[in-house]
């Protein structure tokens, strides 16, 4: 397929041309911006790299890592639907922007890149917290939050059970290998559920003020070497001491994953070869 019908049809189901989130500043910088597609500048999302005029697969990812670089530059006429137009690491390194060196191999192998952030995070159907949800059976009752015109968490509710059940339910759901937990509660019943960086103190304190137990995030404990993001993080951590809510952390990248490997369905359903590309260093950190 060429590669302007499948961005047409992505932007179309991302609402690309009313979305307001400006990706530019944090990922473009003066050693990688030569590989970005001239659209992306203007539109500021969508369509970050464009090295093929057609698309024979397409790979779903969480963020643009050397893992990934490795596996897909092995292949050649692909389109990468990522969440972050990022490099990322687990530790205080964070968010990075995408190196010219892994754009470079991209662009040898006639690899493009396609960047749905925000419209991913708050779409009805495949956003990140709401797949997360699906994922672990927590039914959606209410969607909270506003992230560029739309919200992004929601509250749910299970069956009552144990913290225990339901924590051990979510660490094999997500497939991760370790959960940053936080117990007040020995019952969990209604969640808040927020993918990816959640530990905001205002979504905290909604999450309370909404009737929560539980507070099921990506990170919980705050690992990047940034004062804004720590300083946040302390205080999320002393408001819940006084809220006293349950909270379960899967990281960043382990809570969006689910949303990814959902996506593949859209894809499929164009009739397009489509599958989910695992960062297994992401996936399996502790």
């Amino acid at each position: 397929m060429k590669i302007e019908q499948i961005v047409q049809k992505l932007d179309t189901e991302f609402d690309i041309q009313n979305h307001s989130e400006d990706l530019v500043e944090w990922a473009v910088t003066n050693e990688n911006k030569e590989y970005i597609n001239p659209d992306f500048l203007d539109k500021k999302t969508a369509l970050f790299s464009r090295n093929s005029e057609s698309i024979d697969k397409v790979y779903t990812v969480v963020f643009i890592t050397e893992e990934i670089v490795n596996a897909i530059s092995k292949e050649s006429n692909c389109l990468i639907i990522t969440h972050h137009h990022f490099d990322y690491f687990e530790d205080e390194r964070g968010l990075q922007a995408i190196s010219s060196d892994y754009l470079e191999r991209l662009r040898q192998s006639n690899n493009s890149i396609y960047v749905a952030h925000a419209p991913l995070d708050t779409h009805k159907k495949y956003g990140t917290s709401i797949s997360l949800a699906n994922l672990c059976k927590i039914e959606a009752v209410e969607y909270f939050y506003d992230y560029f015109g739309a919200p992004t968490a929601l509250i749910g509710t299970i069956k009552k059970q144990s913290f225990d059940h339901f924590s051990s339910l979510v660490q094999s759901k997500i497939e991760r290998p370790f959960l940053t937990k936080v117990q007040h509660k020995e019952y969990v019943k209604k969640i808040a559920v927020v993918a990816g960086g959640g530990d905001d103190p205002e979504i905290l304190q909604t999450a309370f003020d909404k009737g929560c137990d539980t507070f099921l995030t990506g990170t919980v404990e705050h690992r990047w070497d940034s004062p804004p993001f720590q300083d946040a993080n302390k205080r999320f951590h002393e408001l819940n001491k006084a809220l006293k809510l349950n909270l379960i952390g899967g990281t960043h990248f382990g809570t969006e994953r689910p949303a990814m490997i959902k996506f593949t369905e859209f894809i499929k359903n164009l009739g397009l070869d489509c599958d989910y590309c695992e960062d297994y260093s992401l996936l399996n950190v502790e």
